[in-house]
């Protein structure tokens, strides 16, 4: 337990300490407080709670551990098109108030024929919520592949060692084992094997040399 003088002495330090002072400094440390890896403070924008990014950073890193770098990558990507697409959906909601306080009494489908501002703008929205679904999409699916690929790869280099050891000989290779029709394939060991047995087939010659002997 620290001493009276201590905690004396250890506040009289903190008051030194300013922090940093340049710029860059001050732009780096900015990111002291980064929770999950991630600063909210780089996407969420004036009017929106940084503790609902904080939230669904939490989610998304208790749903998918990343455990590399590229697996980071991704998990980010899926994260800030999560919260982009919900920004974007709070506007979508106002364009349509928007649209149809324009037109009073008209459908919806007649003041979006109509093509007002609003209503262009309505439809950039929409689709701009739809790309970021499919950059969500495609995020999710390359970390699901990598992670397929990294668990079943242990096992087919098992399997592929085991064809390895199991494949039977190529065609060529037998040939070069083919005994002769009159040679019994179960001769004596090697010591008591005559000399004229010993002496490999002369398969280069002829049928037609072998009847002039």
């Amino acid at each position: 337990m620290a001493t009276p003088a201590q905690i004396t002495a250890n506040q009289a330090n903190a008051q030194k300490s300013t922090g940093p002072r340049s710029v860059e400094g001050r732009s780096a440390s900015r990111f002291n407080a980064l929770k999950h890896g991630i600063d909210a403070a780089s996407i969420v924008i004036p009017g929106e709670d940084p503790a609902d990014y904080d939230v669904l950073v939490a989610h998304y890193h208790h749903e998918y551990r990343p455990q590399s770098a590229s697996e980071s990558f991704h998990v980010a990507t899926m994260l800030r098109a999560d919260w982009q697409k919900r920004r974007l959906q709070a506007v979508e909601a106002d364009l349509y108030h928007t649209v149809l306080a324009e037109s009073p009494g008209n459908s919806l489908a007649a003041v979006l024929l109509a093509e007002s501002p609003a209503a262009k703008l309505l439809v950039r929205v929409q689709r701009q919520i739809a790309a970021f679904e499919r950059i969500w999409h495609r995020a999710n699916t390359e970390i699901r592949r990598a992670r397929a690929q990294a668990e079943s790869a242990p096992g087919e280099s098992h399997d592929n060692y085991l064809d390895f050891l199991c494949a039977k000989p190529a065609p060529g290779e037998l040939a070069s084992f083919r005994q002769s029709a009159n040679i019994d394939i179960h001769v004596s060991p090697p010591a008591l094997v005559s000399p004229q047995a010993r002496q490999p087939e002369r398969c280069s010659e002829a049928p037609g040399a072998m009847t002039n002997l």
